[in-house]
């Protein structure tokens, strides 16, 4: 009896805690969601645009590569560099999707680092489904010229090699960007949403 007394209490303890965890997640997502909706002018979008590329960009580099050649890939310091990595994706993926929800995709006139953050942001984000539930924000973004044939192709390519298992499309030289763009969109089965872009 004292045993399932105890049991029940730690399960109980454990819940609460958990519980208490999310409430803490869902409050600092909140105060995000309330400092996106606060960017009024040019220069506070800018800014934070900025700021998310900025940290995107931190936990990138070499410091990760080093880690996981000095203690190895299945190393408690090279993964606590890796979970680091993805709480910080996650974050900026909540940023930039609640960004475009409220202000759109931000026009060439922000600069290159603040229309460069939304693509890159969803690109490093974990799984396929992020990438292809933005692909047409950003391949709007494309078209309105608020970012170059690189980047799309670049976007497109990296969704390309997830589903077909690292392989990269092969095309016969010479094409254009927009020829790679428009051939990826092809095979990825993108055409759908394509067309909801016009």
């Amino acid at each position: 009896m004292k045993i399932k007394v105890i049991t029940w209490m730690v399960l109980l303890s454990i819940s609460f805690l958990l519980g208490c965890g999310q409430d803490k997640d869902n409050n600092h997502y909140s105060s995000i969601e309330d400092e996106i909706i606060s960017l009024k002018t040019a220069e506070d979008k800018i800014t934070y645009l900025e700021k998310i590329l900025k940290d995107d960009q931190k936990v990138r580099g070499s410091e990760g590569q080093e880690l996981m050649l000095r203690y190895g890939k299945d190393s408690k310091e090279y993964m606590d560099y890796v979970r680091a990595q993805w709480k910080q994706d996650e974050i900026n993926l909540f940023k930039v999707e609640k960004y475009l929800e409220l202000h759109g995709y931000p026009k060439k006139e922000f600069g290159k680092n603040a229309t460069r953050a939304p693509w890159m942001v969803i690109h490093h984000a974990q799984g396929y489904d992020t990438r292809e539930r933005n692909f047409e924000k950003v391949y709007r973004a494309y078209l309105y010229g608020d970012i170059d044939g690189d980047a799309m192709s670049f976007y497109l390519g990296r969704m390309y090699e997830m589903k077909n298992n690292r392989t990269r499309l092969q095309m016969e030289n010479p094409y254009t960007a927009e020829e790679q763009i428009n051939k990826l969109i092809e095979k990825l089965d993108l055409e759908q949403q394509k067309k909801g872009t016009a």
